[in-house]
C-alpha cells in the first residue's frame, strides 16, 4: 500500500523538515531578485527584478521583509505572552522573531546582557548561507535596511524605553552581524 504525502511527511523529524522548508523559502526569495545569481538562471534579473527595476525591487523586498519583521515581534510576543521590560527581555524575543524568520540554520549569541544593554551576535544565518551559496555579493544583500529599522519600530512600540541598532553588518563587509539594544529606564 503506497503511503500519502502527509504520512511521508509524518516520518521527517520537525527540525529537519522546518530547515528544508526555510531553505526552500530562502532560495525562493533570492532567485526571485538577485542580479547575481544571473549565471546561474540563464535568464535576466530573475523574475521580479527586470520588471521593475533592481531599485524598486529592493524597496519593495526592504519594505515587505519589514513588516515581517515588525509583525513576527508582536505576535511572537503575544503568542509565547513574553515579557519585554529590560534589554535580555527583548533580546531575547528579537533572537526568536529571527529564528523564526530565517529558520534553525540562524542562530544568535547573547554575549553581552544586562538590564540596560544587550549584545546580539548572529553566529549562523540562513540569508547569509543562501547569499554564499548563489555568490551574491555582499554589497548587495539588502538584510540591514530590512531588519534594523522595522525591529526599532516594534520594540519601541512593544517597550518605548528600547533602542535597537545594528553595530556591525554581514551587508557592510563586516564577518558578522551584531546589533546593540539598550534599555533606558526614565
Amino acid at each position: 500500500m503506497k503511503q500519502t504525502s502527509k504520512e511521508l511527511l509524518e516520518k521527517i523529524p520537525p527540525e529537519k523538515c522546518w530547515a528544508i522548508t526555510a531553505k526552500t523559502l530562502l532560495n525562493f526569495a533570492l532567485l526571485r531578485g538577485s542580479k547575481t545569481v544571473v549565471p546561474l538562471l540563464g535568464k535576466g534579473e530573475g523574475v521580479f527584478a527586470p520588471v521593475m527595476g533592481w531599485e524598486k525591487y529592493k524597496e519593495i523586498v526592504i519594505r515587505v521583509m519589514g513588516e515581517s519583521v515588525k509583525n513576527l515581534h508582536h505576535r511572537v510576543k503575544e503568542m509565547f505572552d513574553l515579557p519585554v521590560e529590560n534589554a535580555i527581555d527583548a533580546a531575547k524575543l528579537h533572537t526568536v522573531v529571527g529564528t523564526l524568520q530565517s529558520g534553525p540554520e540562524t542562530e544568535y549569541e547573547l554575549i553581552e546582557e544586562s538590564r540596560e544593554r544587550a549584545v546580539i551576535r548572529l553566529s549562523s544565518c540562513g540569508w547569509r548561507a543562501r547569499y554564499k551559496e548563489f555568490g551574491i555579493k555582499p554589497e548587495l544583500t539588502i538584510c540591514q535596511p530590512a531588519h534594523e529599522e522595522p525591529a526599532q519600530e516594534a520594540l519601541k512600540e512593544i517597550n518605548p524605553k528600547l533602542t535597537f541598532k545594528f553595530t556591525k553588518s554581514y551587508s557592510k563587509g563586516d564577518p558578522y552581524c551584531e546589533a546593540l539594544i539598550k534599555f533606558k529606564e526614565e
